[in-house]
Protein backbone atom coordinates (compact mmCIF):
# COMPACT_ATOMS: atom_id res chain seq x y z
CA UNK A 1 0.00 0.00 0.00
CA UNK A 2 1.05 3.36 -1.02
CA UNK A 3 2.01 6.45 1.51
CA UNK A 4 0.19 9.78 1.51
CA UNK A 5 1.22 12.55 3.53
CA UNK A 6 -1.45 15.16 2.94
CA UNK A 7 0.09 18.97 3.88
CA UNK A 8 -1.77 22.13 4.63
CA UNK A 9 -2.39 25.30 6.99
CA UNK A 10 -5.96 23.72 8.61
CA UNK A 11 -6.15 20.36 9.83
CA UNK A 12 -9.42 18.54 9.24
CA UNK A 13 -10.00 18.80 12.77
CA UNK A 14 -9.22 21.19 15.83
CA UNK A 15 -10.44 20.58 19.42
CA UNK A 16 -11.15 23.49 21.84
CA UNK A 17 -11.62 23.97 25.58
CA UNK A 18 -15.79 25.03 25.48
CA UNK A 19 -15.97 21.95 22.75
CA UNK A 20 -14.67 19.64 25.19
CA UNK A 21 -16.14 20.97 28.13
CA UNK A 22 -19.23 20.71 26.43
CA UNK A 23 -18.60 17.25 25.81
CA UNK A 24 -17.81 16.12 29.29
CA UNK A 25 -20.71 18.16 30.12
CA UNK A 26 -23.22 16.31 28.10
CA UNK A 27 -21.65 12.87 28.64
CA UNK A 28 -22.24 13.39 32.67
CA UNK A 29 -25.87 14.28 31.92
CA UNK A 30 -26.31 10.87 30.19
CA UNK A 31 -26.87 12.82 26.56
CA UNK A 32 -25.18 12.25 23.73
CA UNK A 33 -22.97 14.91 22.88
CA UNK A 34 -23.03 16.82 19.01
CA UNK A 35 -20.01 15.75 16.89
CA UNK A 36 -17.60 18.63 15.99
CA UNK A 37 -17.72 20.74 12.79
CA UNK A 38 -15.45 18.13 10.63
CA UNK A 39 -14.16 19.44 6.81
CA UNK A 40 -15.97 22.68 6.93
CA UNK A 41 -13.67 23.84 4.29
CA UNK A 42 -13.29 23.13 0.53
CA UNK A 43 -9.85 21.41 0.79
CA UNK A 44 -11.14 18.61 3.43
CA UNK A 45 -13.90 17.51 1.00
CA UNK A 46 -11.55 17.88 -1.82
CA UNK A 47 -10.00 15.32 -0.18
CA UNK A 48 -12.19 13.29 1.82
CA UNK A 49 -12.24 10.32 -0.40
CA UNK A 50 -8.54 9.55 0.48
CA UNK A 51 -8.76 9.67 4.12
CA UNK A 52 -11.29 6.47 3.49
CA UNK A 53 -9.16 3.17 3.57
CA UNK A 54 -8.48 2.18 0.25
CA UNK A 55 -5.14 1.92 -1.98
CA UNK A 56 -3.55 4.60 0.23
CA UNK A 57 -2.05 4.72 4.21
CA UNK A 58 -3.23 8.33 4.59
CA UNK A 59 -1.68 11.30 7.22
CA UNK A 60 -2.47 14.68 7.32
CA UNK A 61 -0.48 17.08 8.63
CA UNK A 62 -1.66 20.42 9.61
CA UNK A 63 -1.43 23.47 11.87
CA UNK A 64 -3.09 23.27 14.88
CA UNK A 65 -5.76 25.76 15.55
CA UNK A 66 -7.50 25.06 18.40
CA UNK A 67 -6.03 25.48 21.94
CA UNK A 68 -6.87 22.03 22.97
CA UNK A 69 -5.42 20.21 20.41
CA UNK A 70 -2.03 19.97 22.56
CA UNK A 71 -3.52 17.74 25.29
CA UNK A 72 -5.08 15.89 22.55
CA UNK A 73 -2.48 15.25 20.80
CA UNK A 74 -0.45 14.27 24.00
CA UNK A 75 -3.45 11.84 25.02
CA UNK A 76 -4.82 14.08 27.96
CA UNK A 77 -8.34 13.02 26.75
CA UNK A 78 -7.99 9.35 25.96
CA UNK A 79 -10.84 8.53 28.37
CA UNK A 80 -13.32 10.57 27.16
CA UNK A 81 -12.57 9.13 23.36
CA UNK A 82 -12.15 5.34 25.35
CA UNK A 83 -16.09 6.22 26.77
CA UNK A 84 -17.85 6.72 23.56
CA UNK A 85 -16.16 3.79 22.42
CA UNK A 86 -17.78 1.92 25.17
CA UNK A 87 -21.32 3.44 24.69
CA UNK A 88 -21.04 2.86 21.12
CA UNK A 89 -21.35 6.32 20.26
CA UNK A 90 -17.62 6.29 18.31
CA UNK A 91 -16.61 6.26 15.90
CA UNK A 92 -20.01 6.15 13.94
CA UNK A 93 -21.50 9.12 15.67
CA UNK A 94 -18.38 11.07 17.23
CA UNK A 95 -15.07 11.12 16.59
CA UNK A 96 -12.31 8.55 18.05
CA UNK A 97 -8.97 9.83 18.25
CA UNK A 98 -6.48 6.76 19.33
CA UNK A 99 -2.61 7.89 20.65
CA UNK A 100 -0.63 4.86 19.30
CA UNK A 101 2.92 3.75 21.24
CA UNK A 102 4.66 6.38 18.59
CA UNK A 103 2.67 9.34 19.85
CA UNK A 104 0.70 9.41 16.45
CA UNK A 105 -2.89 10.34 16.58
CA UNK A 106 -4.92 7.68 14.80
CA UNK A 107 -8.52 9.43 13.76
CA UNK A 108 -11.63 7.77 13.09
CA UNK A 109 -14.68 8.88 12.50
CA UNK A 110 -17.67 7.31 9.93
CA UNK A 111 -16.15 5.72 7.15
CA UNK A 112 -12.87 7.93 7.61
CA UNK A 113 -9.64 6.45 9.23
CA UNK A 114 -6.44 7.93 9.19
CA UNK A 115 -3.54 9.45 10.95
CA UNK A 116 -3.19 13.24 12.13
CA UNK A 117 -0.18 15.54 13.38
CA UNK A 118 -0.97 18.73 14.40
CA UNK A 119 2.17 21.45 13.83
CA UNK A 120 2.30 23.85 16.50
CA UNK A 121 3.14 27.31 16.49
CA UNK A 122 3.54 30.45 18.80
CA UNK A 123 0.04 32.74 18.55
CA UNK A 124 2.66 36.00 17.12
CA UNK A 125 4.01 33.57 15.19
CA UNK A 126 0.59 32.15 13.48
CA UNK A 127 -0.95 35.73 12.90
CA UNK A 128 2.25 37.07 11.59
CA UNK A 129 2.95 34.17 8.73
CA UNK A 130 -1.12 32.84 8.40
CA UNK A 131 -2.85 36.31 8.65
CA UNK A 132 -0.39 38.98 7.56
CA UNK A 133 1.72 36.92 5.03
CA UNK A 134 -0.80 34.02 3.77
CA UNK A 135 -3.76 36.15 4.18
CA UNK A 136 -2.64 39.64 4.06
CA UNK A 137 -0.20 39.51 1.02
CA UNK A 138 -0.24 36.47 -1.14
CA UNK A 139 -3.84 35.80 -0.61
CA UNK A 140 -5.59 38.95 -2.95
CA UNK A 141 -2.23 38.93 -4.73
CA UNK A 142 -2.81 35.56 -6.29
CA UNK A 143 -6.56 36.95 -6.92
CA UNK A 144 -4.64 39.75 -9.26
CA UNK A 145 -5.37 37.84 -12.59
CA UNK A 146 -7.25 40.94 -14.51
CA UNK A 147 -6.82 44.69 -15.09
CA UNK A 148 -5.98 46.43 -11.84
CA UNK A 149 -8.67 49.14 -12.51
CA UNK A 150 -10.89 46.17 -11.61
CA UNK A 151 -9.42 45.68 -8.20
CA UNK A 152 -8.94 49.79 -7.38
CA UNK A 153 -12.71 49.98 -8.79
CA UNK A 154 -14.10 47.56 -5.97
CA UNK A 155 -15.14 48.41 -2.95
CA UNK A 156 -14.23 46.03 -1.21
CA UNK A 157 -10.97 44.26 -2.64
CA UNK A 158 -8.13 44.88 -0.42
CA UNK A 159 -4.62 45.63 -1.74
CA UNK A 160 -1.62 43.19 -1.23
CA UNK A 161 0.51 44.58 1.66
CA UNK A 162 3.49 42.59 2.06
CA UNK A 163 5.71 42.82 5.66
CA UNK A 164 9.43 41.77 5.53
CA UNK A 165 9.19 40.06 8.99
CA UNK A 166 5.88 38.14 8.12
CA UNK A 167 7.47 37.08 4.94
CA UNK A 168 10.20 35.89 7.46
CA UNK A 169 7.60 33.77 9.90
CA UNK A 170 6.07 32.26 6.63
CA UNK A 171 9.67 31.08 5.64
CA UNK A 172 10.11 30.01 9.12
CA UNK A 173 6.54 27.99 9.34
CA UNK A 174 7.80 25.83 6.09
CA UNK A 175 11.05 24.67 7.95
CA UNK A 176 8.57 23.76 10.84
CA UNK A 177 5.72 22.03 8.35
CA UNK A 178 9.09 20.25 6.55
CA UNK A 179 10.56 18.72 9.58
CA UNK A 180 7.35 17.78 10.66
CA UNK A 181 6.77 15.44 7.73
CA UNK A 182 10.49 14.32 8.16
CA UNK A 183 9.41 13.28 11.50
CA UNK A 184 6.28 11.68 10.60
CA UNK A 185 8.37 9.52 8.03
CA UNK A 186 10.80 8.59 10.81
CA UNK A 187 7.51 7.25 13.17
CA UNK A 188 5.93 5.86 10.82
CA UNK A 189 8.23 3.11 10.21
CA UNK A 190 6.22 0.92 7.55
CA UNK A 191 6.80 4.16 5.57
CA UNK A 192 10.16 3.34 5.12
CA UNK A 193 10.86 -0.24 5.21
CA UNK A 194 7.73 -1.29 3.10
CA UNK A 195 9.42 -0.39 0.29
CA UNK A 196 6.02 1.26 -1.39
CA UNK A 197 5.90 4.68 -2.40
CA UNK A 198 5.26 7.98 -0.29
CA UNK A 199 3.94 11.38 -1.71
CA UNK A 200 4.20 14.54 0.18
CA UNK A 201 1.11 16.55 -0.97
CA UNK A 202 1.28 20.42 -0.89
CA UNK A 203 -1.95 21.75 -0.39
CA UNK A 204 -2.67 25.54 -1.18
CA UNK A 205 -0.59 29.09 -0.80
CA UNK A 206 0.36 28.67 2.69
CA UNK A 207 2.72 25.77 2.41
CA UNK A 208 4.69 27.28 -1.07
CA UNK A 209 8.36 27.03 0.09
CA UNK A 210 8.21 23.50 1.90
CA UNK A 211 8.82 21.25 -1.04
CA UNK A 212 12.54 23.15 -1.19
CA UNK A 213 12.97 22.44 2.24
CA UNK A 214 12.06 18.95 2.44
CA UNK A 215 14.13 17.63 -0.13
CA UNK A 216 16.97 19.05 1.80
CA UNK A 217 15.92 17.91 5.09
CA UNK A 218 16.04 14.04 3.24
CA UNK A 219 19.77 13.97 2.19
CA UNK A 220 20.77 15.92 5.91
CA UNK A 221 18.78 12.97 7.54
CA UNK A 222 20.42 10.20 6.00
CA UNK A 223 17.88 9.05 3.45
CA UNK A 224 19.95 6.70 1.18
CA UNK A 225 18.99 7.32 -2.55
CA UNK A 226 17.23 4.87 -2.98
CA UNK A 227 15.03 6.09 -0.76
CA UNK A 228 14.40 9.41 -1.92
CA UNK A 229 13.85 8.40 -4.95
CA UNK A 230 10.44 6.53 -4.46
CA UNK A 231 9.83 9.67 -2.58
CA UNK A 232 7.63 11.74 -4.12
CA UNK A 233 6.55 15.64 -3.20
CA UNK A 234 3.82 17.75 -5.19
CA UNK A 235 1.78 21.21 -4.96
CA UNK A 236 -1.72 21.66 -5.26
CA UNK A 237 -2.51 25.69 -5.64
CA UNK A 238 -6.42 26.00 -4.78
CA UNK A 239 -6.03 29.65 -5.66
CA UNK A 240 -5.63 31.45 -8.92
CA UNK A 241 -1.86 32.29 -10.07
CA UNK A 242 -1.30 35.99 -10.42
CA UNK A 243 -0.85 36.91 -13.78
CA UNK A 244 2.48 38.81 -13.86
CA UNK A 245 1.51 41.40 -16.43
CA UNK A 246 -0.88 42.72 -14.86
CA UNK A 247 0.84 43.01 -11.18
CA UNK A 248 3.53 45.11 -12.67
CA UNK A 249 2.31 48.39 -11.99
CA UNK A 250 2.08 46.96 -8.19
CA UNK A 251 6.08 45.87 -8.61
CA UNK A 252 6.92 49.43 -9.76
CA UNK A 253 4.93 51.17 -7.15
CA UNK A 254 6.61 49.00 -4.48
CA UNK A 255 10.23 49.99 -5.64
CA UNK A 256 8.57 53.85 -6.20
CA UNK A 257 7.57 54.14 -2.13
CA UNK A 258 10.55 52.24 -0.90
CA UNK A 259 12.81 54.96 -2.93
CA UNK A 260 10.62 58.09 -1.55
CA UNK A 261 10.96 56.70 2.09
CA UNK A 262 14.45 56.54 1.68
CA UNK A 263 14.49 53.16 2.40
CA UNK A 264 17.95 51.00 2.58
CA UNK A 265 18.19 47.45 3.77
CA UNK A 266 21.21 45.64 1.54
CA UNK A 267 19.16 42.44 2.74
CA UNK A 268 15.40 43.88 2.02
CA UNK A 269 12.52 42.51 0.63
CA UNK A 270 10.73 43.52 -2.26
CA UNK A 271 6.90 42.62 -3.78
CA UNK A 272 9.12 40.88 -6.72
CA UNK A 273 12.12 39.57 -5.06
CA UNK A 274 9.58 37.39 -2.41
CA UNK A 275 7.34 36.40 -5.87
CA UNK A 276 10.20 35.24 -7.46
CA UNK A 277 11.50 32.83 -4.22
CA UNK A 278 8.08 31.63 -3.65
CA UNK A 279 7.60 31.01 -7.59
CA UNK A 280 11.10 29.75 -7.85
CA UNK A 281 10.88 27.44 -4.87
CA UNK A 282 7.73 25.93 -6.06
CA UNK A 283 9.95 24.12 -8.58
CA UNK A 284 11.37 21.97 -6.16
CA UNK A 285 8.57 19.99 -6.52
CA UNK A 286 7.53 16.72 -8.67
CA UNK A 287 4.32 17.75 -10.00
CA UNK A 288 2.27 20.76 -9.31
CA UNK A 289 -1.15 21.03 -10.13
CA UNK A 290 -3.63 23.92 -10.73
CA UNK A 291 -7.38 24.32 -11.45
CA UNK A 292 -7.61 25.54 -15.07
CA UNK A 293 -4.88 25.96 -17.90
CA UNK A 294 -5.30 30.21 -17.61
CA UNK A 295 -3.43 29.39 -14.26
CA UNK A 296 -1.18 27.08 -15.43
CA UNK A 297 -0.24 29.55 -18.42
CA UNK A 298 -0.26 32.13 -15.47
CA UNK A 299 2.56 29.96 -13.33
CA UNK A 300 4.89 29.44 -16.16
CA UNK A 301 4.79 33.15 -17.86
CA UNK A 302 6.25 34.14 -14.33
CA UNK A 303 8.72 31.48 -14.92
CA UNK A 304 10.27 32.55 -18.44
CA UNK A 305 10.10 36.20 -16.98
CA UNK A 306 12.53 35.65 -14.27
CA UNK A 307 14.51 32.38 -14.88
CA UNK A 308 16.05 30.30 -17.60
CA UNK A 309 13.96 27.27 -17.76
CA UNK A 310 13.01 24.94 -20.45
CA UNK A 311 9.32 24.52 -21.10
CA UNK A 312 7.61 21.29 -23.10
CA UNK A 313 4.83 20.12 -23.43
CA UNK A 314 3.89 16.64 -22.81
CA UNK A 315 0.24 15.70 -23.96
CA UNK A 316 -1.70 18.12 -21.53
CA UNK A 317 1.02 18.22 -19.36
CA UNK A 318 3.90 20.80 -19.74
CA UNK A 319 7.51 19.21 -18.24
CA UNK A 320 9.68 22.74 -16.88
CA UNK A 321 13.69 21.80 -17.15
CA UNK A 322 15.38 23.33 -14.38
CA UNK A 323 19.25 22.79 -13.40
CA UNK A 324 19.27 19.27 -14.55
CA UNK A 325 15.86 18.70 -13.19
CA UNK A 326 11.92 18.50 -14.28
CA UNK A 327 8.76 19.45 -12.71
CA UNK A 328 5.60 18.48 -14.29
CA UNK A 329 2.59 20.99 -14.44
CA UNK A 330 -1.18 20.54 -15.29
CA UNK A 331 -4.44 21.69 -14.92
CA UNK A 332 -6.66 19.44 -12.92
CA UNK A 333 -10.16 20.59 -11.85
CA UNK A 334 -10.83 19.77 -8.09
CA UNK A 335 -13.25 16.90 -7.16
CA UNK A 336 -15.83 16.24 -5.17
CA UNK A 337 -17.24 13.04 -3.24
CA UNK A 338 -20.13 12.92 -5.58
CA UNK A 339 -21.89 9.69 -4.53
CA UNK A 340 -21.99 11.04 -0.59
CA UNK A 341 -23.28 14.46 -1.72
CA UNK A 342 -26.09 12.81 -3.62
CA UNK A 343 -26.79 10.62 -0.72
CA UNK A 344 -27.18 13.41 1.71
CA UNK A 345 -29.09 15.56 -0.39
CA UNK A 346 -31.58 12.49 -1.10
CA UNK A 347 -35.32 14.04 -0.68
CA UNK A 348 -35.92 11.79 2.48
CA UNK A 349 -33.17 13.56 4.00
CA UNK A 350 -34.65 16.68 5.27
CA UNK A 351 -32.77 20.13 6.41
CA UNK A 352 -32.42 20.47 10.02
CA UNK A 353 -30.68 23.78 10.88
CA UNK A 354 -31.92 26.15 12.70
CA UNK A 355 -31.78 29.87 12.81
CA UNK A 356 -31.65 30.38 16.71
CA UNK A 357 -34.88 28.22 17.58
CA UNK A 358 -36.67 28.53 14.01
CA UNK A 359 -35.97 25.63 11.67
CA UNK A 360 -34.71 27.18 8.13
CA UNK A 361 -36.84 24.34 6.59
CA UNK A 362 -39.59 25.84 8.24
CA UNK A 363 -39.39 29.52 6.69
CA UNK A 364 -38.55 28.18 3.55
CA UNK A 365 -41.82 26.34 3.09
CA UNK A 366 -43.69 29.24 4.39
CA UNK A 367 -42.15 31.08 1.59
CA UNK A 368 -42.90 28.79 -0.95
CA UNK A 369 -46.62 28.71 0.61
CA UNK A 370 -46.58 32.44 -0.38
CA UNK A 371 -45.66 31.72 -3.73
CA UNK A 372 -42.10 32.89 -2.96
CA UNK A 373 -38.64 32.21 -5.13
CA UNK A 374 -35.95 31.03 -3.05
CA UNK A 375 -32.86 32.79 -4.07
CA UNK A 376 -29.68 31.14 -2.14
CA UNK A 377 -26.12 32.06 -1.73
CA UNK A 378 -23.39 29.91 0.50
CA UNK A 379 -19.83 30.93 1.14
CA UNK A 380 -17.44 32.42 3.46
CA UNK A 381 -17.15 35.95 4.34
CA UNK A 382 -14.17 36.72 0.92
CA UNK A 383 -14.02 39.75 -0.82
CA UNK A 384 -12.80 37.71 -3.81
CA UNK A 385 -16.91 36.25 -3.80
CA UNK A 386 -18.15 39.06 -4.75
CA UNK A 387 -20.81 38.79 -1.73
CA UNK A 388 -21.99 43.02 -1.95
CA UNK A 389 -22.13 42.47 -5.82
CA UNK A 390 -24.31 39.47 -5.56
CA UNK A 391 -26.99 41.61 -3.08
CA UNK A 392 -27.32 44.19 -5.79
CA UNK A 393 -27.35 41.00 -8.87
CA UNK A 394 -30.60 39.67 -6.26
CA UNK A 395 -32.06 43.31 -5.91
CA UNK A 396 -32.12 43.73 -9.58
CA UNK A 397 -34.11 39.67 -9.28
CA UNK A 398 -36.50 40.95 -7.25
CA UNK A 399 -37.18 44.43 -8.91
CA UNK A 400 -37.68 42.52 -11.91
CA UNK A 401 -40.17 39.65 -10.54
CA UNK A 402 -42.05 42.57 -8.35
CA UNK A 403 -42.45 44.38 -11.84
CA UNK A 404 -44.29 40.82 -13.32
CA UNK A 405 -46.18 40.73 -10.28
CA UNK A 406 -44.05 37.91 -8.63
CA UNK A 407 -41.97 37.38 -5.24
CA UNK A 408 -38.65 36.18 -4.02
CA UNK A 409 -36.25 35.89 -0.87
CA UNK A 410 -32.85 35.61 -1.10
CA UNK A 411 -31.20 33.32 1.56
CA UNK A 412 -27.63 34.54 2.15
CA UNK A 413 -25.34 32.15 4.46
CA UNK A 414 -21.63 33.55 4.88
CA UNK A 415 -19.77 32.19 7.30
CA UNK A 416 -17.37 34.14 8.97
CA UNK A 417 -13.55 33.87 8.14
CA UNK A 418 -9.95 35.37 9.20
CA UNK A 419 -11.64 37.32 11.68
CA UNK A 420 -8.55 38.93 13.03
CA UNK A 421 -7.59 40.58 9.48
CA UNK A 422 -9.10 44.16 9.29
CA UNK A 423 -9.86 43.76 5.57
CA UNK A 424 -12.67 40.91 6.24
CA UNK A 425 -13.54 42.69 9.24
CA UNK A 426 -14.71 45.62 6.95
CA UNK A 427 -16.67 43.38 4.73
CA UNK A 428 -18.13 41.62 7.38
CA UNK A 429 -19.99 45.47 8.48
CA UNK A 430 -20.10 46.01 5.02
CA UNK A 431 -22.19 42.94 4.35
CA UNK A 432 -24.73 43.86 7.59
CA UNK A 433 -24.58 47.99 6.23
CA UNK A 434 -25.85 46.52 2.89
CA UNK A 435 -28.28 44.06 3.84
CA UNK A 436 -30.41 46.74 5.91
CA UNK A 437 -30.16 48.92 3.37
CA UNK A 438 -31.66 47.14 0.97
CA UNK A 439 -34.31 45.75 3.04
CA UNK A 440 -35.52 48.62 4.41
CA UNK A 441 -35.41 50.22 0.62
CA UNK A 442 -36.78 46.88 -0.88
CA UNK A 443 -40.64 45.55 -0.46
CA UNK A 444 -41.09 42.57 2.34
CA UNK A 445 -37.65 42.77 3.92
CA UNK A 446 -36.52 40.43 1.15
CA UNK A 447 -33.23 39.14 2.12
CA UNK A 448 -32.69 36.64 4.92
CA UNK A 449 -28.77 37.48 5.91
CA UNK A 450 -27.43 34.36 7.90
CA UNK A 451 -23.63 35.47 9.02
CA UNK A 452 -23.24 31.83 10.07
CA UNK A 453 -21.88 28.40 8.81
CA UNK A 454 -24.03 25.81 8.01
CA UNK A 455 -21.92 22.69 8.31
CA UNK A 456 -21.88 19.61 6.13
CA UNK A 457 -24.37 17.63 5.16
CA UNK A 458 -27.15 20.45 5.79
CA UNK A 459 -25.69 22.58 3.39
CA UNK A 460 -26.33 19.95 0.75
CA UNK A 461 -29.81 19.68 1.61
CA UNK A 462 -29.96 23.88 2.32
CA UNK A 463 -29.56 24.14 -1.53
CA UNK A 464 -31.49 21.47 -2.36
CA UNK A 465 -34.16 24.07 -1.45
CA UNK A 466 -33.11 26.59 -3.81
CA UNK A 467 -34.29 27.65 -6.87
CA UNK A 468 -31.92 30.11 -7.77
CA UNK A 469 -28.35 29.84 -6.87
CA UNK A 470 -26.38 32.85 -6.94
CA UNK A 471 -22.50 31.65 -7.04
CA UNK A 472 -20.45 35.59 -8.13
CA UNK A 473 -17.06 35.36 -7.46
CA UNK A 474 -15.26 38.40 -8.57
CA UNK A 475 -12.22 35.93 -9.06
CA UNK A 476 -11.81 32.35 -7.29
CA UNK A 477 -9.53 29.06 -7.97
CA UNK A 478 -12.38 26.66 -8.13
CA UNK A 479 -15.82 27.46 -6.51
CA UNK A 480 -17.34 23.83 -5.30
CA UNK A 481 -20.93 25.54 -4.49
CA UNK A 482 -21.69 25.55 -7.98
CA UNK A 483 -20.66 21.88 -8.41
CA UNK A 484 -22.75 21.00 -4.78
CA UNK A 485 -25.61 22.75 -6.44
CA UNK A 486 -25.60 20.71 -8.91
CA UNK A 487 -25.57 18.08 -7.60
CA UNK A 488 -28.06 18.61 -4.96
CA UNK A 489 -30.82 18.86 -7.42
CA UNK A 490 -30.07 16.03 -9.28
CA UNK A 491 -32.52 13.98 -7.08
CA UNK A 492 -35.67 16.40 -8.78
CA UNK A 493 -37.75 16.61 -11.86
CA UNK A 494 -36.08 18.24 -14.36
CA UNK A 495 -38.75 20.51 -14.56
CA UNK A 496 -38.43 21.65 -11.06
CA UNK A 497 -34.79 21.40 -10.71
CA UNK A 498 -33.15 25.12 -10.29
CA UNK A 499 -31.00 27.92 -11.97
CA UNK A 500 -27.46 27.79 -11.23
CA UNK A 501 -26.58 32.06 -12.10
CA UNK A 502 -22.75 32.29 -12.87
CA UNK A 503 -20.82 34.97 -12.77
CA UNK A 504 -17.90 35.75 -13.90
CA UNK A 505 -18.42 33.99 -17.24
CA UNK A 506 -14.93 32.33 -17.17
CA UNK A 507 -16.36 29.87 -14.14
CA UNK A 508 -18.56 28.07 -17.15
CA UNK A 509 -15.03 26.40 -18.76
CA UNK A 510 -14.80 23.60 -16.13
CA UNK A 511 -18.74 23.16 -15.67
CA UNK A 512 -18.69 22.55 -19.50
CA UNK A 513 -16.21 20.13 -19.62
CA UNK A 514 -17.88 17.99 -17.48
CA UNK A 515 -20.91 18.91 -19.27
CA UNK A 516 -22.97 20.25 -15.97
CA UNK A 517 -23.16 23.59 -17.94
CA UNK A 518 -26.43 22.81 -19.75
CA UNK A 519 -29.57 24.46 -18.15
CA UNK A 520 -27.65 27.02 -16.30
CA UNK A 521 -27.19 30.65 -16.80
CA UNK A 522 -24.21 32.90 -16.97
CA UNK A 523 -25.63 36.20 -15.81
CA UNK A 524 -28.65 37.79 -14.64
CA UNK A 525 -29.06 40.29 -17.65
CA UNK A 526 -30.28 36.74 -19.92
CA UNK A 527 -33.70 35.72 -19.76
CA UNK A 528 -34.03 32.62 -17.73
CA UNK A 529 -37.36 30.53 -17.17
CA UNK A 530 -37.70 28.11 -14.72
CA UNK A 531 -41.38 26.37 -14.13
CA UNK A 532 -41.70 24.78 -11.45
CA UNK A 533 -44.64 23.59 -8.24
CA UNK A 534 -47.01 24.87 -10.41
CA UNK A 535 -46.23 28.65 -10.17
CA UNK A 536 -45.61 30.93 -13.56
CA UNK A 537 -42.64 30.76 -14.97
CA UNK A 538 -39.65 32.58 -13.58
CA UNK A 539 -38.44 35.53 -15.74
CA UNK A 540 -35.45 37.50 -14.48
Amino acid sequence: MNNLIIVSNRSPLNFSTEFLEQVEEDLKNGTYPDPPAFGEGGLVQAMSGLLKPGDWRTTWVGASMGDKDIDVARGHYTALFQQMIRENYAPQHFPHIEIGPDRRMRFRYKDYDFIMRFVFFDTKHLHSYYNEFANGFLWPLMHLTRSPLFYKNGNTFPRPYLEKTAFVQYTSSGVTFANTIIDEIHKGGKLRKSGDEIVVWNQDYHVMQIAEVYRALLAEEGFSEKERNRMHVGQFMHTPFFNIHEIQGLIREDKRNRVKDQIYDPFGETIESVLQKLTWGMLANDFIGFHTKEYCDNFLEALQEWFPVQIQIAGNLYEIIHQDSVTTIGAFPIGLDVDQILAEAAQGKTLRFKLGKESLYRRIVNDRKRSRYIFGGLERCDYTKGLIERLGIFAHAFNRLRGSQQDARLYQVTAPSRSDIPAYQELHAAMGEEVARLNKKLPGAPITYIDQGIPSPENYRFMREVDVMLVTPLEDGMNLVAFEYILSQKHKPPKQRGILVLAPVELRGPLKKRALVKGTASSTSTPLALEMRGRKPLML
